[in-house]
C-alpha cells in the first residue's frame, strides 16, 4: 500500500485498476470489453464505490449492477451487489469495511438504491449477514433434468431468437404473475442477454396465435446447460412444458444435464417437475438484501421473489 487511501466514487478511466484488481483477486481473465458491458453509463453514474491510494490504484472495490425491481404495485431501483473485493495486502485492514460504508452511505436510500441484494458464496453468506447487515432471504432452490418422456410438443414449433416487440407484448400479459422480482421485460432481456462479450444466450419461446406464451434463455457451460431466464405467462402449462422438453433435448443431444434456479413459482414448478426436472440436493445460491425505504418489504420479497439464474451475474 502506498500513502494515503483514499474512499471515493468511480471515476472514469478507474476501469482499469478495477478490473486489475478483479482479475487478480478471482484468479480470473475477464476483459475490459466485459466490465464495460456490466456496468453501463447511467444518467446517475456508476453505482461503484472505491478504495484508492496515491497513484490511482484500486484497492478495494464495492458496486451494484442496477436493475428496476417489482415491490407489489411498486417498482423501485434495485443493485445486484457484484465483484466486491479487497486487495490481499489490504485484508483485515479495514480499507474494504470503510468501502462498503461509504457505498451504504452515498447509495442506500430512495431515489438511489433502496434495495440491494446478492447471492454471496458460503464463504462470504456470514460476513454478509452479521457484519455487512444484510437480512438473509433464503435459499434458491436449483432443479436439474432427471428424464423423462421428450416426446410432448414434438410438432409444436419453438422458435429461436431475440424479438424485443414480442417478449416486451409477453411481459405486459405475464408480468401480474411476477410481483416481486426484476422487471423481465425487452429492456431487460436485450439488455442481460445481448451483447456480452465472449459470451453466448439462446432464445427460445413458444407461441400461440401470433404472441409467445413463454420464453426461455440458455446458455452452454462447458459441463451443463443452464437454463438462465423464464417467462411464461401462466396460460397454458403445455406451452412451458414444450419450452422445457426443448431445453432437455438440447441438453441430451450434447451428453450434459440442464439445470436451472428457480423461486417464487410454485405454477411453473409444478410443470417442470411433471417434464421430469426436479430439486437438486442443496440449492443454487442463498439470497441476501437490504431495504432503504418502507415500500421495500423484505418480508414480503423473502415470500413471494421470482428468481432464476439471469438475477445474478453468475451466469
Amino acid at each position: 500500500m502506498n500513502g494515503e487511501v483514499v474512499i471515493r466514487p468511480y471515476r472514469e478511466g478507474d476501469e482499469v485498476s478495477i478490473n486489475e484488481g478483479f482479475n487478480r483477486t478471482f484468479g480470473t481473465r475477464r476483459e475490459l470489453a466485459e466490465w464495460h458491458w456490466k456496468y453501463p453509463a447511467e444518467p446517475e453514474g456508476r453505482w461503484i464505490m472505491l478504495a484508492v491510494e496515491a497513484g490511482g490504484r484500486v484497492l478495494a472495490h464495492y458496486g451494484a449492477v442496477a436493475s428496476r425491481f417489482r415491490c407489489g404495485e411498486a417498482t423501485v431501483r434495485a443493485g445486484q451487489i457484484t465483484d466486491a473485493y479487497a486487495l490481499p495486502e489490504v485484508q483485515g485492514k479495514k480499507v474494504f469495511s470503510e468501502c462498503y460504508e461509504a457505498f451504504i452511505q452515498a447509495f442506500g436510500r430512495p431515489g438511489a438504491l433502496p434495495l440491494m441484494y446478492g447471492f454471496p458464496t458460503v464463504k462470504h453468506y456470514h460476513m454478509g449477514v452479521t457484519v455487512l447487515k444484510y437480512v438473509p432471504l433464503g435459499p434458491v432452490p436449483l432443479l436439474r433434468y432427471q428424464g423423462g418422456r421428450l416426446g410432448v410438443g414434438l410438432f409444436e414449433r419453438v422458435r429461436a431468437g431475440f424479438d424485443a416487440a414480442a417478449v416486451e407484448d409477453l411481459w405486459g400479459r405475464a408480468s401480474a404473475r411476477y410481483r416481486f422480482g426484476n422487471v423481465r421485460d425487452a429492456s431487460w432481456l436485450g439488455r442481460r442477454y445481448a451483447g456480452r462479450p465472449g459470451v453466448s444466450y439462446v432464445h427460445l419461446s413458444v407461441w400461440r396465435g401470433g404472441r409467445p406464451e413463454a420464453w426461455g434463455v440458455v446458455r452452454e457451460m462447458g459441463d451443463r446447460l443452464v437454463w438462465v431466464d423464464l417467462v411464461w405467462d401462466g396460460e397454458r402449462e403445455r406451452a412451458l412444458a414444450v419450452l422445457a422438453r426443448k431445453v432437455a433435448r438440447r441438453a441430451v443431444r450434447r451428453g450434459v444435464p440442464a439445470e436451472l434456479w428457480l423461486r417464487g413459482d410454485a405454477v411453473a414448478e409444478a410443470v417442470l417437475t411433471r417434464c421430469g426436472f426436479r430439486r437438486h440436493d442443496g440449492e443454487a445460491a442463498r439470497a441476501v438484501a437490504r431495504s432503504f425505504e418502507p415500500v421495500v418489504d423484505l418480508d414480503a420479497i423473502r415470500t413471494g421473489w421470482y428468481v432464476t439464474a439471469g438475477d445474478s451475474d453468475l451466469v
